[in-house]
């Protein structure tokens, strides 16, 4: 019922993320909940309102179809990763084989960093 309002809040969310780490050496890692709308959303009770004004509640305030806000939180979280990549604010570095320091280096998990911190998915892959 309120996409827009979701919507903006996700936003405003991946700016926050990334203002934290602007310009640190952070990698995050896409597999380990490095990027995790459910972790996110506990310090945002906006989203956390935006989000209950779609379901009906119960009288002790608890949604009412667990499942469909859970299906809803799984579709959301995929697009708040989305985001992430798409923001402009990481660099994506896709899980596979990387040149670092003139040996091959290989990551099996997708990776997000600030923008133009990392040439590559690690630690020691520093611009």
């Amino acid at each position: 019922m309120n996409k827009e309002k979701i919507d903006a809040i996700l936003k405003n969310m991946v700016e926050n993320a990334y203002e934290n780490v602007k310009g640190e050496e952070v990698l995050l890692c896409m597999e380990c909940c490095d990027v995790d709308l459910y972790v996110a959303s506990e310090s945002y009770p906006d989203f956390e309102d935006a989000i209950r004004e779609n379901f009906n509640i119960d009288e002790y305030g608890e949604i009412i179809d667990k499942e469909s806000y859970h299906q809803l939180m799984r579709e959301l979280d995929e697009y708040y990763v989305e985001l992430h990549i798409k923001s402009g604010y990481f660099d994506y570095f896709p899980a596979g084989k990387y040149q670092v320091n003139g040996r091959e280096e290989e990551t099996e998990t997708d990776i997000l960093a600030p923008k133009n911190v990392f040439f590559a998915p690690f630690e020691d892959a520093v611009k």
